[in-house]
């Protein structure tokens, strides 16, 4: 089945998953930007998501920013997909939550993806000032295929930053051109590509200079909210930002990245789907094959042509040394059990907090729950267990980026769901992951969203589990396509 196809299934998913209350927030405003790093060269779209203090607080006031990756196999999905994820972090963190339209496979298959993530990254602290945004503040997050990004990005974002020769970013100026009334902005050949900052719910397009009676011009550097009420829709408009060192001379900017916040990553590709499959107690609630295929001969095509070892694409095949020195102290992981990329994200947390890497990793995998299980399409009630897992990932951010942060708020998931935390020393983590080897008491969770041990249900889960090693037969549910 075409690509097409699956995104427009999955459009359909995230419809329904939107629909839950508390809705989520829509985009504050999307840029276009260059890519200067892939060969292809191109644009792509940033989507942000701001604090309601975001064009009132001090001049001076520059907020932490999070770079965040959507999921869909690399191959579907949009900025907005983690939209309940940017309000989380946008209210519980007060930080600017900047979601990255990497473009797709199969048209734009490895590396593109990190190319665009990287790009993005760099142009974002290049232009921090005009942006509000402080770069030394700056988090990577992701979900499945994001949050692979959030791992690899760092790793090229490392190498470019020590001249290590895999990727040189492009100079754009070649491209750029003068505008007709004289001025020098560095306008993009590509007519999709400039700076001005629109309502996503504005139905000019990007290129148009034309403004409805309503909307309100903004003017940098300092963009102040003066918006009108109308039954028209609001447009936030800027004009072109100012040329940086990135665009005269190519310039990597001073940032510095504080965390990463990875929720149920591919981390290695070096290891078969038949293989992950095999690594699920609950094989019934792995990806269908025909989905999974898909991701792969999309992304890494041909198989056999690319290197799996590739830290871009699989940072669990770094060597020790790169990513201690790639990645910030502070890493968040979640993993799900019933997820055939469960193993390989643990065994990833296990190895960046051993003292070869010696990382604070914390998070941990989540029991009994599938992949995306975050992304459920139910239009009814976004899970409880969701809720706090984002709210606990948040107290992290919040205390990486210099607020405040209780042992009790970083797990609070614990309410609803047993984690096997990445702090804890539980030495036979990596073995429960295979069928038969569980740990621990099993829990429920009630109609409120807490969590319900029974004393009696070890031995029963045991004999389940050991009755399910079998390949699955990859019936297609809406919910697994995330």
């Amino acid at each position: 089945m075409k690509a097409s196809i699956w995104r427009a299934l999955m459009a359909i998913g995230m419809k329904f998953h939107h629909l839950a209350e508390p809705r989520p927030p829509r985009p504050n405003f999307k840029i276009v930007i260059p890519s200067r790093l892939s060969p292809r060269g191109g644009t792509f779209k940033l989507v942000f998501y701001v604090p309601d203090s975001y064009f009132t607080a001090d001049d001076e006031y520059r907020y932490p920013v999070v770079v965040n990756f959507h999921g869909g196999g690399f191959t579907l999905g949009t900025g907005t997909d983690d939209a309940r994820w940017a309000a989380s972090v946008v209210a519980e963190v007060e930080a600017v939550v900047v979601s990255v339209e990497y473009r797709l496979a199969p048209e734009y298959p490895f590396s593109v993806g990190v190319e665009d993530g990287t790009d993005a990254v760099i142009y974002l602290a290049s232009h921090a000032e005009e942006l509000r945004l402080d770069p030394s503040r700056m988090a990577l997050s992701g979900f499945s295929a994001g949050g692979n990004f959030a791992f690899t990005v760092p790793l090229m974002l490392h190498d470019l930053i020590n001249d290590a020769g895999k990727r040189n970013l492009l100079d754009c100026s070649s491209k750029a051109k003068k505008r007709k009334n004289g001025h020098n902005s560095h306008q993009h050949a590509d007519p999709e590509y400039n700076h001005n900052y629109l309502h996503p719910n504005s139905a000019i397009s990007p290129s148009s200079s034309a403004t409805t009676p309503s909307s309100s011009q903004l003017s940098l550097p300092r963009p102040t909210q003066t918006r009108t009420n109308s039954s028209t829709h609001s447009i936030m408009k800027l004009s072109d930002l100012e040329p940086t060192a990135l665009e005269i001379d190519q310039k990597i900017p001073d940032l510095q990245l504080k965390c990463i916040v990875s929720f149920y990553p591919p981390t290695d590709f070096r290891s078969s789907r038949t293989e992950k499959r095999l690594t699920n107690p609950q094989p019934d609630k792995n990806l269908p094959p025909m989905l999974t295929n898909l991701f792969d001969e999309s992304y890494i095509p041909p198989f056999d042509a690319i290197d799996l070892t590739d830290p871009y694409l699989s940072p669990m095949a770094a060597e020790d040394d790169f990513l201690r020195d790639a990645y910030p102290e502070d890493i968040v992981l979640y993993t799900c059990e019933y997820d055939m990329l469960n193993a390989e994200g643990v065994a990833f947390g296990e190895r960046l907090k051993s003292a070869e890497i010696g990382k604070s990793v914390h998070g941990g995998l989540v029991k009994e729950v599938p992949h995306a299980f975050d992304k459920k399409p139910n239009p009814v009630r976004f899970p409880k267990s969701a809720d706090r897992c984002y709210s606990e990932a948040c107290a992290e951010l919040r205390r990486v980026f210099g607020g405040r942060a209780s042992v009790e708020e970083r797990r609070v998931l614990d309410k609803s769901q047993d984690v096997e935390r990445f702090e804890d020393e539980r030495r036979d983590r990596v073995g429960s992951l295979v069928p038969g080897g569980g740990v621990g008491g099993v829990c429920g969770v009630d109609g409120d969203g807490e969590r319900m041990r029974s004393s009696s249900a070890d031995a029963e889960i045991g004999k389940d589990r050991s009755r399910t090693r079998r390949e699955s037969k990859g019936k297609f549910k809406l919910e697994n396509m995330v």
